[in-house]
């Protein structure tokens, strides 16, 4: 039996897409086994726990770096190694994963690495050269690489699945009119306060120009934002505020525009679903690579790059008259769906096939 460790933790963009691979490799061998390390008592724990088998790293943020038991911790990534002992380990670079990388190296236990930014992160070029090879999501990420037979276009790990389907169907489940234009504004998965700030004073211009908007406001700030607004009049008119979206592939597939951060999975999303957006790069990420997924979109005319510092609500207004265009969103829809890989999953299994071939 195979047994296949996936190390990832910290936020949703590593997380999210750990699980995707994982949930595809129990469709296509039950008999495998897998576990997950992340941090202990988190958000991944809650996600994984009950799922698949979880084994949780003494360290809470990232500023544990600086302190002794964030080393000492890889005493424990050991002890967890010599339990799973695992064929192979898919990592997610972080933080949390590198006392995991450093056990691993030690123990001798292969590891892929999988990236899902256009720039790779300080965790993926630190220890690539150390691993059996880098899954990366775009092709640019490659010449980052120093050694690249190394390195394997993948595509992110992205459930295809509800992106593909049709906008109107989408739309009607959603509660829509089929027949009308849907802009989606989301901040990720906890909201985005300067994004919602900006967004809530031209709602009313926005519903009259005829756009029907899904609002995922973020769970903390949802209670305080709809006290602000004239909830029953704008949700007549076509508005729908949500603290969280539940099912963000079917929003994002009956979406006709978006206002979004640039998360390296909402880009994958978006762009298997062929989906125009205005990104607003989150400005406190490391190494700024929400930027620099923005601008690979915005290269091929799939969307406008909009800095947090630049935000306002007149800037908003500008940009959606010039995208509240018919045929403008039907010619960004498919050059966003010409540079997207739809067959990340599949072509991770591939790889994994391969590296493993003679074990069942």
């Amino acid at each position: 039996m195979i047994s296949i460790l996936f190390v990832a933790g910290g936020t949703g963009g590593h997380v999210i897409p750990a699980l995707n691979m994982a949930d595809y490799i129990a469709q296509k061998a039950p008999h495998w086994k897998i576990s997950f390390v992340g941090r202990k008592d988190s958000f991944e724990e809650g996600l994984i726990r009950g799922k698949y088998d979880f084994y949780g790293l003494n360290i809470s943020r990232s500023s544990d770096v600086k302190k002794l038991s964030y080393y000492l911790s890889i005493s424990e990534a050991i002890k967890i190694l010599n339990e799973v002992k695992p064929d192979i380990l898919v990592v997610f670079g972080s933080y949390i994963t590198v006392p995991v990388i450093i056990a691993s190296i030690v123990k001798k236990y292969p590891f892929f690495l999988h990236e899902q930014n256009v720039v790779p992160g300080r965790v993926t070029k630190l220890f690539y050269e150390f691993s059996e090879g880098v899954a990366i999501s775009f092709p640019e990420t490659r010449e980052y690489f120093r050694d690249k037979s190394k390195v394997y276009l993948t595509g992110n790990f992205v459930k295809t699945e509800l992106l593909t389907m049709d906008k109107a169907s989408c739309k009607k489940e959603l509660g829509f009119d089929e027949n009308r234009k849907l802009l989606l504004i989301t901040g990720g998965s906890q909201g985005a306060m300067k994004i919602n700030y900006e967004v809530k004073k031209i709602i009313p211009y926005l519903l009259d120009k005829g756009w029907q908007i899904l609002h995922q406001i973020g769970e903390k700030n949802y209670v305080r934002y709809i006290e602000e607004i004239p909830i029953e009049e704008w949700i007549q008119k076509g508005y729908n505020p949500v603290p969280f979206i539940r099912n963000m592939e079917l929003a994002i597939c009956g979406a006709d525009f978006a206002i979004s951060r640039a998360g390296a999975t909402t880009i994958s999303q978006f762009l298997i679903a062929g989906l125009p957006a205005i990104y607003i790069p989150y400005p406190y990420a490391k190494d700024n690579h929400q930027k620099y997924n923005a601008e690979l979109v915005v290269k091929v005319g799939g969307g406008e790059l909009l800095l947090e510092d630049q935000l306002s609500s007149q800037k908003l207004l500008h940009l959606l008259d010039k995208w509240n265009d018919e045929k403008r969103l039907a010619e960004a829809s498919e050059a966003c769906k010409k540079i997207s890989i739809a067959t990340g999953r599949e072509n991770f299994w591939n790889l994994l096939l391969e590296k493993l071939e003679g074990r069942n």
